[in-house]
């Protein structure tokens, strides 16, 4: 049933009547695609729904506003800031309220205590620059500088940069939350005062309210302000160069520097993220996907085929790189430094220098993100894990032994182990494993494979952070926490009996399975009636 005339009017005397509409035009607009990440997938044609209704609040006060009157009138509703999180991150039931938070765009930074509070509607490329312009940094998330910072933090939120900075939950500070019955709760030092200084704060620290390893794409609630620490960076500026879309970063070198070295094997690899650990230097290190460089060679899709396709197993399993990034934080004197012992970790390892590019596409801004699927249309991440390094290897590896029996709709790429990294200085491990496919063939087996890994993990025993919102929650929930989906689902219902937050999440995905039928012949666990 659609919005009543009764609900919209109350909701239009809340934003204006310029920022709320039931246009069709205006709501087809906020579809998930036509590109980009998960696109094409049956999980898209399946779940994903036109809003019914898109409003646009200003304030944290709106937004509350907005969820009491979803309540009353049981509105179904999805918090949205850039859509960029593909399918998920959008409607999935018919006549929901889509609450489009980009006019929420306040901005401060505390330059002498390192932190930016933003609204939901902040960008990380905004976020980074007037960073930067103060001599401070931010994570940038691989998938792009355009995607809402709040909904990055409380989603996934890490990079390379996270092997120095720290993963995305230790640098959420105070938070203004809306919970789905409307209540706003303050978290951190807000709780106690209008200072958004601490994460912690002196009572529970909530934010497991907002995310685990990954988050709960907004089933819990709405954030509509967040203090995010920032750190420290160096002074010389990073001059952008190009043009659009061939740009990137020129580094200064005697201060900002990656380095590519060629090692003997995956071993050596993961040999040398410890070492570098123990020593306490660098700024990120990482493992990526071989077809990368193919992607980085490639001025289109054509030449990347053509470089690709001549590539096979034998050629790429005695290929290993590791990518360094170095970052002279105090001095040019410290860049020197940390050079001077990666150059010996790696020389006793048996790795060698490669001619490195000095400039950076990925990791600082994000420049090249639309072209992360140029290849063939579309990509996804089928499963990015969270735990230790002596974890990551076999896990890839293992990804890699069952793709082939997908392959296609995947794109081939020889038995390429994924993507590696180190992690909290060498503390932690992560693992992620792409997959990319052209969106106009058949996904079915797309889909699949997304499905078999969950299973392959339990069997396995390996662990994954995507538990809740990207898997079946009654397949994984049982085999970890163990009845990790009881706890989950029982908050759910404390706090939103009525599921009218982001439904069905998170159980979407388990709606999927049973409403695919291409899916419902994997189906070999036990679930109830799903809602």
């Amino acid at each position: 049933m659609a919005i009543s005339k009764e609900a919209y009017k109350v909701l239009e005397a809340i934003v204006g009547e310029d920022y709320i509409s039931t246009d069709p035009v205006v709501c087809e607009g906020y579809r998930a695609g036509p590109g980009g990440y998960e696109c094409g997938l049956g999980y898209e044609r399946v779940m994903t729904k036109i809003p019914g209704c898109v409003i646009m609040p200003l304030t944290t006060e709106e937004v509350q506003k907005i969820v009491r009157v979803c309540n009353r009138y049981k509105v179904p509703y999805v918090p949205y800031s850039t859509g960029w999180y593909g399918a998920r991150s959008h409607c999935h039931v018919d006549n929901e309220l889509l609450i489009d938070l980009k006019r929420m765009d306040d901005f401060e930074i505390d330059e002498k205590h390192l932190y930016a509070v933003v609204g939901s509607g902040v960008i990380y490329s905004q976020l980074q620059e007037e960073a930067m312009k103060r001599g401070m940094y931010i994570v940038v998330g691989g998938g792009g500088s355009q995607c809402s910072a709040i909904a990055n933090m409380i989603g996934d939120g890490w990079s390379p940069l996270s092997y120095r900075i720290g993963l995305p939950h230790r640098r959420i500070l105070g938070t203004e939350l809306i919970m789905p019955d409307g209540e706003l709760v303050k978290l951190g030092s807000l709780a106690l005062q209008d200072d958004p200084f601490w994460g912690e704060g002196l009572g529970p620290d909530l934010r497991g309210l907002l995310r685990g390893f990954t988050g709960h794409r907004g089933f819990l609630g709405i954030v509509t302000k967040m203090a995010i620490k920032l750190m420290p960076f160096q002074p010389e500026r990073l001059e952008p160069t190009g043009i659009s879309p061939h740009t990137s970063l020129q580094l200064p070198v005697n201060r900002v520097k990656w380095i590519n070295f060629t090692m003997p094997s995956k071993e050596s690899m993961k040999t040398a993220m410890f070492e570098m650990a123990r020593a306490e230097i660098g700024a990120g290190v990482t493992k990526v996907p071989i077809f990368w460089r193919a992607i980085a060679k490639a001025s289109c899709k054509e030449e990347y085929w053509d470089i690709w396709s001549k590539e096979s197993e034998e050629t790429i399993k005695d290929f290993h790189l590791l990518r360094v990034l170095l970052v002279g934080f105090g001095s040019e004197e410290q860049m020197e430094y940390e050079e001077r012992v990666l150059n010996d970790i790696i020389t006793e390892i048996g790795g060698e220098a490669r001619r490195t590019r000095p400039s950076d596409e990925s990791w600082f801004k994000n420049a090249d993100s639309a072209g992360m699927w140029l290849m063939c249309g579309s990509y996804v991440s089928v499963d990015y894990v969270i735990e230790t390094l002596e974890h990551a290897l076999p896990h890839g590896e293992n990804y890699a032994k069952l793709k082939p029996k997908f392959t296609p709709p995947l794109m081939p790429d020889y038995g390429d182990p994924g993507w590696f990294q180190s992690f909290e200085l060498g503390h932690q491990g992560y693992s992620e494993f792409l997959v990319y496919w052209d969106p106009d063939e058949n996904t079915d087996g797309v889909d699949q494979f997304y499905l078999e890994t969950s299973k392959e993990n339990i069997r396995k025993r390996f662990y994954t952070s995507l538990l809740g919102s990207h898997q079946p929650l009654y397949l994984t929930g049982p085999a970890y926490g163990p009845n990790y989906h009881k706890w989950l689902l029982a908050v759910k219902d404390e706090f939103d009996p009525n599921f009218l937050c982001h439904p069905p999440v998170p159980l979407a995905h388990d709606q999927f399975v049973e409403k695919a039928e291409w899916m419902r012949p994997m189906k070999d666990w036990k679930s109830p009636k799903l809602p």
